[in-house]
């Protein structure tokens, strides 16, 4: 083609449309950890036909720390205006469950919605907790793959939530890239020997990148008790928040329960 950009704009033909309307889909915008392997692939498959999802990194440390997760916040807000810019979102969520506890939870909210305003944000730790107070779960087990210097205030954090920590078990896993190969068959294992002689109300299992959200059933029905994840929670939550009805079969009383799923 040997045309001029002139003659190209002559030459090329232009079509009229409309602008499409409203589809009434449920967005959620995610900010997820660079080193995060495991929640987006979870949350794929939790998601209904009027449900999307756009997701972005933000940097993080590759060793789950206390001082790497507070500093976290900040790429935060640099990190939530790249969640597709133009598009409305009807709900934001931040994957860090440790990040979120140790940032805080309105810090956390206040960053990510610098690009976003007036739009609902949740994150793991609050998920939970919101999680365990509509599942009425006073007296509650812990499994994390955390160091104990991330544990010992997560614990603190529940406890002054209003919850009773009656047992605590971790994997004591430092590398973040290491958390999802933990295997399913191990997590299993460790939640039953931790739950050994113990009287609770629901297990947690802790961080967006621990590979458990195929389990979650299966568990709860060999221990015959609610067990409740960050990524589970936290979709759960997020659905609270947009004000959608979506009940994923086979990931957890949680999702399933009519008295606590949707609005």
């Amino acid at each position: 083609m040997s045309l001029s950009f002139a003659g190209f704009q002559k030459w090329q033909r232009i079509y009229e449309h409309q602008r499409a309307v409203d589809d009434s889909h449920v967005r959620i915008g995610l900010v997820q950890l660079a080193s995060d392997f495991t929640l987006e692939n979870e949350w794929r498959q939790l998601l209904g036909e009027r449900i999307e999802l756009y997701s972005t990194r933000t940097p993080c440390s590759p060793k789950v720390t206390p001082e790497g997760l507070r500093a976290l916040a900040q790429g935060l807000a640099q990190s939530s205006a790249q969640l597709v810019p133009g598009l409305p979102l009807d709900v934001l969520a931040f994957g860090c469950t440790s990040g979120s506890m140790l940032i805080g939870e309105q810090e956390v909210t206040r960053l990510i919605s610098q690009s976003h305003p007036g739009v609902p944000v949740t994150n793991p730790w609050s998920a939970v907790k919101a999680a365990l107070r509509g599942l009425d779960a006073r007296r509650i087990a812990v499994l994390t793959p955390y160091i104990g210097e991330v544990n010992y205030p997560l614990c603190q954090g529940l406890e002054q939530a209003g919850h009773e920590v009656v047992a605590f078990g971790t994997f004591a896993v430092l590398e973040d890239a290491e958390i999802p190969r933990i295997p399913e068959a191990a997590i299993q294992q460790a939640a039953r020997e931790l739950l050994i002689g113990q009287r609770v109300d629901a297990l947690f299992l802790a961080c967006t990148n621990l590979r458990t959200l195929g389990m979650l059933a299966e568990l709860e029905r060999s221990l015959g008790l609610p067990v409740i994840s960050s990524n589970q929670a936290m979709f759960w939550h997020a659905l609270q928040l947009a004000g959608c009805v979506h009940r994923p079969a086979d990931f957890g009383s949680l999702l399933n329960d009519s008295r606590l799923a949707g609005c």
